[in-house]
């Protein structure tokens, strides 16, 4: 596309082509009007000048702050800031801001994360990564940029600083981003200093010396003689002495700054001292940045007029200025101010999220140039942001779906685990046990789930009874399952080699489990194994006969504890074991204590370590002259107190019991303690 001419060379036109047609009347003005001619025409040009390069800055600034806000406004941004550990919410963060690094200015981006002080940095030459570079703290000077914006509670901030990682000095725009309990941490991008100031002095005219002032009235760059030269930012010590060596009243133009910040003008203007000759200087203020910028303009340095003149032409001489002010002033608001203007305006209500911003892109030189960018990069971030809120409604319906579906599979598992946990209950004797008059007992059985693999056992033969525990493979619902195989194997080998001979039980129990579930096919896959105490009771109360596989028998009086050992093998494992009953006459007052490993290996203390058999003996002998249901209940205590905060680690079965001579009337002293590892609000000794 051809190009016309462009704002540079049409500045210089405008002007030269009013200076020719004023020509001819200039000739006749006096020498002595020609200072305050040129002094006027000095400080308007000032003003303009001061306005349009101010406005040459804040551009690009506004375009680079719009898009720092809608990253850190974007879902993704917030999502992952939010729950910094969601591997999947960091991937689609770094890969939605790939985009907007290179939209950047710098090329680069910036997060930093509150909780964490995580500092995440990727731009186009360093390696991208996914890993912090730094981690923020306080007590860090170099880090203080952060907190120091946090605290002022300001939206977004814009600063300039230098980088000694980039090596580089950058106009660093920071954007704050809350979630509902507070902060999140920060995002943003870096523009090129250098190249923001080239691109605001590349026209800088002869007998105009402009000054950047940053906040705190840092000298940031001077341009002068057609060239730029920004300060080293990088040394701490830089005092901006060229300014102060050219300043002649230090005092007035300290108003001046503070004047300008005040917003009373837009650009103000006064005559000073400078390099020790008589400057118009012009001061711009730029909020979004705290900068100044003071421009020191020599209105002599270009000759309007020969003091050649005779006085009676001086009437002609200002007819003609007035012409010549208005086309240079009409010139510039139409060509300059006036589009310039309307592409502010645009930027602003960009950066308040209106997307739908008309530009004049007709003009062919660079105003129409940055307005069809402009317009191209508006277009660009309404589409993207429809598109994330079109993905962000597809996922969030598949999202609803899924949880109504998990929300249903769960009622019917839930369903499923009352009903299994109704039917083990079925299997336990409770009512037998209470229904028994010569026993007193107590029971504690409390699955980890809920249902488990431990049960107890009872049967009442009238000349005596036989009671035990059964603690299967497994917990949850395969231990459920298995504990109906060892209540059917347990009351079939019952009625094979009846009640009396615990040892023959066992041995019958073994045979029909392995029967059942270890074929040929299946040895190698399957271990279903059980661990099991019984315990023949005859009617007197004076002798038991106990036979185990893997579980012992504890009977104290609270002085004295023996332990009849169970088996070394359990039921069903590997190969067949042997088992043997003990007898042991029982004196009035004993007790008998069976329990499963649940008890001995459930984790607690300070170290959380198991229970274990000394400490569980030690609590046998000094509850020993409690009732079986008191020591049920001491038992679960003790317990509790030992395991903590611990989570319950296994299936726990306790059966506890006294002999005593049968009676016409059940004992008042059973009594069964059953709790389920699902029901959070149901005691153990419910």
């Amino acid at each position: 596309m051809s190009r016309h001419l462009g704002l540079g060379v049409k500045s210089l036109l405008i002007p030269l082509l009013s200076f020719l047609v004023a020509l001819a009347p200039v000739l006749w003005i006096g020498s002595h009007a020609l200072e305050d001619v040129e002094r006027y025409f000095g400080e308007r040009f000032a003003e303009q000048y001061s306005q349009l390069h101010t406005q040459r800055m804040l551009t690009p600034l506004s375009t680079e702050l719009a898009l720092a806000k809608r990253f850190g406004d974007l879902t993704v941004t917030r999502e992952w800031l939010s729950d910094i550990g969601n591997e999947e919410r960091k991937a689609r963060f770094f890969a939605e801001s790939e985009g907007f690094r290179e939209q950047f200015d710098g090329d680069d981006y910036f997060v930093v994360h509150h909780a964490s002080g995580q500092f995440y940095f990727n731009d186009g030459k360093m390696s991208p990564s996914r890993d912090p570079r730094n981690i923020l703290s306080r007590d860090d000077p170099q880090d203080a940029w952060y907190f120091r914006m946090l605290d002022s509670g300001a939206p977004t901030r814009v600063q300039v600083a230098y980088s000694p990682a980039l090596d580089t000095t950058r106009v660093w725009i920071n954007v704050r981003v809350d979630g509902d309990d507070g902060p999140l941490g920060m995002v943003g991008g870096g523009l090129n200093f250098e190249r923001l100031l080239a691109s605001s002095f590349d026209d800088q005219p002869e007998g105009v010396s402009s000054y950047v002032l940053g906040r705190g009235g840092q000298l940031l760059a001077v341009a002068e003689d057609g060239r730029l030269i920004p300060s080293d930012l990088s040394n701490q010590n830089n005092s901006g002495g060229k300014l102060e060596a050219a300043v002649g009243d230090p005092e007035a133009l300290a108003e001046m700054l503070a004047s300008a910040r005040q917003g009373q003008s837009k650009v103000v203007m006064r005559l000073l001292p400078w390099s020790g000759e008589e400057r118009v200087v012009a001061v711009g203020y730029l909020p979004e940045l705290d900068w100044w910028l003071v421009s020191a303009i020599d209105p002599y340095a270009t000759t309007l007029l020969e003091k050649r003149w005779l006085w009676p032409l001086l009437f002609t001489l200002l007819g003609s200025l007035v012409v010549v002010l208005l086309i240079v002033v009409i010139a510039l608001r139409r060509l300059i101010v006036k589009p310039v203007q309307s592409l502010s305006r645009s930027a602003q209500a960009l950066a308040r999220g209106h997307y739908d911003v008309e530009l004049d892109s007709d003009r062919g030189d660079e105003i129409g140039d940055l307005s069809r960018d402009f317009q191209r990069m508006a277009d660009q971030v309404m589409a993207h942001t429809e598109e994330l809120e079109e993905r962000i409604r597809h996922r969030t319906a598949a999202l609803e779906r899924a949880n109504h579906q998990m929300s249903e599979a769960k009622r019917q598992i839930d369903d499923s685990l009352e009903c299994a946990r109704a039917l083990q209950q079925a299997i336990l004797p409770r009512r037998d046990l209470t229904q028994c008059a010569g026993l007193h007992h107590g029971v504690l059985w409390n699955p980890r789930d809920a249902v488990g693999g431990d049960i107890f056992v009872f049967r009442n033969a009238g000349h005596g009874y036989l009671l035990g525990v059964i603690d299967c493979a497994g917990h949850g619902v395969p231990g459920a399952l298995m504990t109906m195989l060892a209540r059917a194997a347990f009351d079939n080998s019952v009625h094979q080699v009846g009640p009396e001979d615990p040892a023959a039980i066992l041995t019958e129990m073994d045979r029909r489990i392995r029967r059942t579930l270890l074929g040929e096919a299946e040895a190698e896959a399957v271990t279903p194994h059980m661990d099991v105490g019984l315990v023949w009771v005859e009617a007197d109360a004076r002798r038991l006969t106990y036979a185990g596989a893997k579980l012992d028998l504890y009977v104290t009086d609270g002085s004295q504890l023996q332990v009849l050992a169970g088996g070394r093998r359990a039921l069903a494992y590997k190969r067949p074991g042997e088992y043997r009953n003990q007898t042991l006459e029982v004196a009035p007052g004993w007790s008998c204590t069976l329990c499963s490993d649940g008890f001995l290996d459930q984790a607690g203390g300070k170290d959380g370590f198991g229970f274990g058999k000394r400490r569980f003996e030690a609590m046998l002998m000094t509850h020993a002259a409690l009732t079986p249901s008191a020591q049920a209940a001491a038992f679960l205590q003790e317990l509790e107190h030992f395991q903590g905060d611990q989570r319950q680690r296994d299936d726990i079965t306790l059966l506890c019991f006294q002999p005593v001579a049968a009676t016409s009337e059940p004992s008042a002293e059973a009594t069964t303690h059953i709790s389920h590892g699902l029901d959070e609000d149901t005691p153990w000794t419910s």
